[in-house]
């Protein structure tokens, strides 16, 4: 990145780096430092804690934004070019004459060479391809012999040598190229249910037919399914530049070694784009035209790639933006059909030389070229096209000199073209039966060694060397792995060095401390403790277990499954404690209703919600309990209001106090949660929260008054109130209150209603159905009476607390069955249908064994919700939040 010139600001403090020490770096680069931003600011420098307000004021002037590690490296370069630092100072010492490979005729002969050979000297991108050649060669002719097994020691003693297994792809491969050397295959997978997990890049030795590097955990994965040309190689190939996180461009280290990959560099140019952007990696994998929103004729930019992270919105730039492309179309182009829409380039390329980007005009049929010096255009003439040689930056088939590559959405197959045998053959996402060689909740989802050596059999490979096989395997073993040598070659195992062992407490002892062999003597701690516990415990350890858990286990595991959340999930966490708080209540259980309570984390709820537990209880005539709650409601009522909770928090408060006895104080708090319903704002919601407190404390005329109709309330409450509101009135028994809602609001009839229906139908009152505004014509209410009638037919009534039949234990099997042949990267959605599957019918103990099995949560989404829904369904047969 060339900074001359360009007024730089520094947002933040930078760790280990004063203000002062980063701008002299950057003048030294030629760059003007200033303090404040503003429009003549070329280019920002921030830390990661700069407020997001001052991110987005300056993202709005189209000023573009880099990252700490940005700075770190245009400091190192001024650095290394004021030390007078040159490449290629030091000349690496020689290992061996590569012609002595040649003339050693035998495999002692060469044995003898290798033996004078200084290993320290050793250096793979220069010596390991002449060497694995001849040892090739001699294998041909005199098998493995000791030679190969003293040359893989020496190999081994390299400290970047690890074994490597292939089966890295957890989803389908969606997108794959190969470098412009003709040596690597890079494959890449999208994410999994897991977006946060992200996907992989596998790199691929072509000449060996071997993975030899993984890149792992890309954050939101390798592209996007349906997205061509997501991987790109640069012309050197050392980087390779991704579509990846839905809508970053970034370049990686192929031969890169962090288990959490991160590019080298990326840009954020789409302004939150939900989809991967157009765009073409030049050549020198340091620059990328991406397609987006810009003031200019031509739609797009071209940003470097240097290091660190770019957010920018091009939009916002002034068109005279070094980034940004030609401002205004020449003549010779003629008139767009809307001038607002500028020209988006489709199908773009570089030049060999990276100097001119190429883009192809359907409409004319021609290719014109943009000059990157003075961003000017002209049509190409088809000797141009020639002579600019164009760059595309991927390949999407062939193979290098003898071998031919095919890649499929779960396969990857290595053919040699001189003979037409297939070299290696590699098949993902399969899931044999069974438990994985090691597990650890943490330790191998960062470090995947557990692999399907095919249907049947899981295996698991440490870069050690150590192998968890069967013992009659190690051919089939041979043909997949190999030893990566510096994450770019592939030294064959079948030359020495692989250990393979019958389980994982035999590799524990192989391992040691080396690795991950703490993580694996824990692993065989554990099966030992379990082994002991499931001797003693009933069952034969089929599945779905025994049914022995309880409501009160499924309660906590709730609870639990919210506990570790961020701030950003407390509304969905507080509104489902609360619930799950009043529906212990409900049942009597006061300590149960006092564990929901603590768990809430914001204090306006939790007082709230303490005020609903204590009139339910006065309610059902337990005052003296009732008055534990109401102590803490008394003391922090004031202090839990705010601008936006009254109407929530003031009603509950009420109608305590009613439950209570003190109606005087319950009238002031009740008129206070009226004023506060704002009907332009959550009109309903804060609405029915008012009549849900007045019903419940007894108040229920006054409740059918704030339903009534009037001319501000043309619209009517959705589902997500309706629905649960209902269902409340029905399951108290307040049937008469039902009937008069419905008949100033009677919802349409369709699917979202299927509860409220199904309880009309069983309580024989499917003549509710037919109710309505008297507004509504006849026409439309017969028509949704005999939709909901449709849908009361198809429900399958149950009693509560349900109780799984034989029939049910044997749907449960086979879908549990049919869940271990799935990826498990693709597990989460088919586990939550499962886990409403075993809470329909009853079974606790399935709903907290598959609970275990879901990913731990980041958000409510996922764990948490089906715990929850898991609860609702089992305590009150249905999939609502019971008010």
């Amino acid at each position: 990145m060339d900074l001359r010139g360009k007024t730089v600001v520094l947002m933040g403090r930078f760790h280990g780096l004063s203000q002062a020490e980063a701008k002299a770096g950057l003048e030294a680069l030629g760059a003007r430092v200033t303090r404040t931003v503003s429009s003549k600011t070329d280019l920002i420098f921030r830390s990661h804690d700069v407020a997001g307000h001052k991110i987005g004021a300056a993202s709005q002037l189209g000023i573009p934004i880099y990252d700490w590690n940005t700075l770190r490296a245009m400091l190192k370069q001024a650095a290394e070019a004021s030390a007078g630092v040159e490449p290629g100072a030091d000349e690496p010492s020689s290992f061996l004459d590569h012609a002595s490979l040649a003339s050693a005729a035998d495999p002692d002969s060469l044995l003898g060479v290798l033996g004078e050979a200084d290993w320290s000297a050793f250096v793979s991108e220069r010596d390991l391809l002449p060497l694995r050649n001849r040892l090739q060669e001699l294998e041909r002719t005199h098998g493995v012999t000791e030679v190969h097994r003293f040359a893989t020691e020496g190999i081994r003693s390299l400290g970047s040598t690890r074994l490597q297994h292939p089966f890295r792809h957890f989803t389908e491969i969606d997108h794959y190229a190969i470098s412009p050397c003709g040596c690597y295959l890079a494959t890449g997978s999208w994410c999994g249910d897991d977006y946060h997990r992200g996907g992989a890049l596998q790199i691929w030795e072509i000449a060996s037919g071997r993975c030899v590097n993984v890149l792992d955990r890309i954050q939101g994965g390798v592209g996007w399914p349906g997205y061509d040309n997501t991987i790109q190689w640069s012309a050197d190939s050392t980087r390779v530049g991704l579509a990846y996180h839905t809508n970053h461009v970034g370049v990686f280290d192929p031969f890169g070694g962090a288990t959490h990959t991160y590019p080298i560099a990326s840009a954020q140019v789409t302004n939150g784009a939900s989809r991967p952007p157009g765009w073409a990696l030049a050549p020198d994998g340091r620059r990328a035209f991406i397609q987006s929103a810009s003031p200019c004729a031509v739609k797009g930019c071209v940003v470097p790639l240097e290091a660190g992270d770019l957010l920018w919105m091009p939009e916002d730039a002034p068109p005279s933006h070094q980034y940004l492309l030609t401002e205004e179309l020449p003549t010779e182009f003629g008139e767009q059909e809307d001038d607002d829409a500028g020209l988006w380039l489709e199908g773009v390329s570089w030049s060999r030389d990276g100097s001119r980007l190429l883009a192809y005009d359907a409409k004319r049929r021609q290719t014109f070229a943009i000059d990157m010096t003075t961003k000017q255009m002209r049509w190409l003439t088809k000797e141009q096209r020639q002579e600019a040689g164009v760059w595309h930056g991927a390949s999407a088939v062939g193979g290098s000199g003898r071998v031919r590559v095919s890649v499929g959405s779960t396969g990857v197959t290595f053919h040699r073209t001189d003979t037409g045998a297939v070299l290696s053959d590699f098949e993902f996402l399969r899931e044999p039966p069974g438990p994985r060689c090691v597990e650890h909740e943490y330790a191998f989802d960062d470090h995947p060694v557990n692999f399907a050596l095919d249907d049947d059999t899981w295996c698991a490979a440490f870069e050690e060397g150590v192998v968890i096989a069967p013992s009659d395997r190690r051919e089939d073993l041979e043909a997949v792995l190999a030893w990566s040598v510096d994450r770019r070659f592939a030294w064959p195992v079948q030359w020495g060095g692989l250990e393979i062992v019958p389980d994982a407490k035999a590799a524990a002892e192989l391992l040691g401390d080396r690795g991950l062999g703490w993580y694996v003597q824990e692993y065989v701690g554990q099966q030992a403790r379990d082994a002991e516990a499931s001797a003693q415990a009933k069952g034969d350890g089929s599945w779905p277990p025994p049914n022995t858990a309880t409501l009160d286990e499924l309660f906590s595991a709730a609870r639990d499954s919210v506990s570790d959340l961020s701030s950003n999930s407390n509304y969905h966490v507080c509104e489902h404690l609360r619930h799950a708080a009043r529906l212990r209540a409900r049942q009597g259980e006061v300590g149960g209703a006092l564990e929901m309570l603590d768990a809430i984390p914001e204090t306006d709820q939790r007082v709230a919600a303490s005020a609903d537990v204590a009139m339910i209880l006065a309610r059902a005539g337990r005052t003296d309990e009732a008055g534990v709650f109401f102590a803490d409601v008394e003391a922090g009522a004031e202090a839990a209001l705010g601008p936006y909770n009254v109407a929530d928090v003031a009603s509950s408060v009420g109608g305590a106090h009613h439950a209570m006895g003190d109606t005087a104080a319950a009238d002031v708090w009740f008129a206070r949660a009226r004023d506060a319903i704002e009907p332009e704002a959550n009109a309903w919601q804060n609405r029915l929260t008012i009549i849900w407190a007045l019903t419940e404390c007894g108040r229920e005329d006054e409740a059918r008054v704030l339903w009534a109709r009037g001319e501000e309330w043309r619209k009517s409450p959705s589902t997500s109130y309706s629905v649960p509101w209902l269902l409340y009135l029905l399951g108290t028994g307040r049937l008469d209150m039902a009937e008069g809602f419905l008949k100033d609001w009677a919802p349409d009839w369709d699917w979202w209603m299927s509860p409220v229906i199904g309880i009309l139908a069983d309580l024989g009152r499917t003549d509710l159905l037919r109710l309505g505004p008297p507004d509504v014509p006849e026409l439309i209410v017969e028509s949704r009476y005999e939709n909901a009638l449709r849908i009361a037919e198809k429900r399958t009534r149950r009693t509560l607390p349900a109780t799984p039949s034989e029939a049910d234990l044997a749907a449960l099997a086979e879908a549990h069955a049919e869940l271990l042949k799935t990826p498990r990267a693709k597990r989460e959605r088919p586990t939550e249908l499962l886990i409403e599957q075993a809470a329909e019918c009853g079974h606790l103990s399935a709903v907290l064994d598959l609970l275990g099995k879901l990913p731990s949560p980041r958000d409510f989404n996922g764990r948490p919700s089906s715990a929850f829904s898991a609860l609702w369904r089992s305590a009150t047969g249905q999939d609502v939040a019971p008010w």
